[in-house]
């Protein structure tokens, strides 16, 4: 069955036409940061009983996170030298980089293999010209994936603890590269489960053109496959590549396979390819990553009732539910959770405080932060009152560190505010508490038309609440718009920035912690 991807920027690279080839940029995920852990990278090179008399370089990539007590994940790829260049279109360590620290990929070792060139023909004139690229690549059979199965893999697994589950196996390749990597999927896929083809050649070279029907006469095989090409690509006495991936996606989709494919205006190079990759990956993996509260915007509720916005896992708690909340005129509320903590926004509207028997009136933009055990009430005023509630359990909890920081009401009328070139800013705390070694809230006013920053990571995890204005807050590779009352999730390590959009100033608070 064919698996939409939910995030927008793929519908909206999938319509053909849309921009022209030169428009295809990368996305913030495709840059580098400097609070993202770096892997490693290392250059070898391999002369193949498979194909012999040939060399070849490669190279491999390991995640900071590695872990060789665990098994990690394992990404092959083709025309290694194009995939593994920090200044290409593809990037794939940074990338890598950036999706592994954002858990939107598990732990994964990459192997960027070159194809083989005759130890006794002149030079190549670079990898693209290796004398044995066609015959590897474009074969429709199980030699090249031999080769990796009986002589890289047990290479790599000599130094590093690599996963045998074939679903936490990937193969990739652009041009003859991406059907070599189908083959490989094709011809074992007790050993590779997911696919990753950029404008594949799919046409009558070797016979990658037999594909479409032998998928669709063939048994059902467990491949996973992410596809692209664009509607300019080559238009040969071999074939034309953008038909051949058409006639893919379709063979694919009458077999019921688990796919997607992205189409554009491109031609045959890696420019629309290296613009989705971070999309095309977290695509590929999300099978085998916990899925946690996606990085978005969660609108405010158009009905005045009590709303979840957000639910679940985080980076750094287990559990987290985010809510607004409505209080009737003079409706009284307690709040008391042994075991998990709390903080909670005051809206709009005025309440009467109490906690742990001393009371306080506060009003709108104030906030009460609950350590687990402790008990608080509020009391709404005449006019009613709202509020959102965060409570959740932690992953590092530490009860008598939050005992040590204690509880706290916070007077929105009490906190200084600082005026500075962009705008202004009240710092509400900066602290420990019971679920987090580091908990930090803000309320930022930013001018009109500018934004707070460029893109930038940090490893704590954000809730930004929209207390008035409109914004608009990058994400990743993606856009989100939002205006008062409207809640922005970002993840931890994800790339983000806010810009007011709107012709006043605009307020936010923001929520950090780890």
């Amino acid at each position: 069955m064919k698996i939409k991807f939910f995030t927008l920027i793929l519908l909206a690279l999938s319509t053909l036409n849309s921009q022209a080839q030169e428009e295809y940029k990368q996305g913030p995920n495709s840059a580098v940061y400097e609070t993202i852990p770096k892997g490693t990278i290392t250059k070898h090179s391999w002369e193949s009983s498979v194909f012999p008399n040939t060399k070849r370089d490669y190279y491999i990539y390991v995640p900071a996170q590695y872990n060789a007590s665990k098994p990690s994940a394992l990404m092959v790829f083709q025309d290694g030298h194009a995939y593994v260049n920090n200044d290409g279109d593809f990037r794939v360590p940074t990338v890598f980089d950036n999706l592994i620290a954002q858990g939107k990929m598990p732990v994964t070792i990459s192997l960027f293999i070159d194809p083989g060139h005759g130890k006794n023909e002149p030079e190549a004139e670079s990898p693209w010209r290796a004398s044995n690229r066609s015959l590897e690549y474009d074969e429709v059979s199980s030699t090249y994936s031999d080769f990796l199965i009986n002589e890289m893999i047990p290479e790599l697994k000599k130094t590093y603890n690599i996963s045998d589950d074939p679903k936490m196996r990937a193969i990739a390749g652009l041009s003859s590269g991406a059907i070599s990597a189908f083959s490989a999927a094709w011809f074992h896929p007790e050993a590779f489960q997911k696919v990753l083809s950029h404008y594949g050649s799919f046409t009558d070279i070797r016979g990658g053109h037999n594909y479409p029907p032998m998928i669709r006469k063939g048994e059902k095989k467990d491949i996973k496959i992410f596809m692209q090409d664009g509607s300019t690509d080559l238009d040969n006495q071999y074939g034309n590549w953008w038909l051949a991936n058409l006639q893919m996606e379709s063979a694919l989709k009458f077999k019921d396979y688990e796919y997607e494919f992205v189409g554009g205006t491109g031609g045959h190079n890696g420019k629309h390819a290296g613009s989705i990759l971070p999309e095309s990956l977290m695509w590929l993996w999300s099978d085998v990553v916990p899925e946690k509260v996606a990085s978005q915007v969660y609108p405010y509720p158009s009905a005045k009732a009590d709303t979840l916005l957000m639910k679940g896992e985080t980076m750094h708690l287990n559990d987290m539910e985010f809510t607004v909340n409505f209080m009737k005129a003079a409706a009284k509320k307690t709040f008391h959770n042994a075991t998990k903590e709390q903080i909670l926004l005051i809206k709009e509207g005025e309440v009467k405080a109490t906690l742990n028997g001393k009371s306080k009136t506060i009003g709108a933009n104030s906030v009460l932060v609950l350590m687990p055990g402790d008990k608080a009430e509020l009391i709404s005023s005449a006019e009613g009152a709202e509020y959102y509630q965060k409570i959740y359990s932690s992953k590092n909890m530490d009860m008598k560190r939050g005992k040590e920081a204690g509880s706290e009401i916070l007077n929105y009328n009490e906190i200084e505010y600082k005026e500075h070139d962009r705008g202004g800013v009240r710092s509400y705390f900066h602290r420990k508490t019971a679920m987090c070694p580091y908990y930090e809230m803000h309320m930022t006013n930013l001018n009109s038309g500018i934004k707070s920053h460029e893109p930038h990571t940090h490893d704590a995890t954000e809730i930004i609440i929209m207390i008035e204005g409109e914004t608009e807050m990058e994400i990743g590779n993606k856009k989100y718009q939002g205006k008062a009352g409207d809640a922005y999730f970002l993840a931890s390590s994800i790339p983000h920035a806010i810009r007011n959009t709107g012709k006043e100033q605009t307020r936010y608070v923001a929520f950090q912690w780890y």
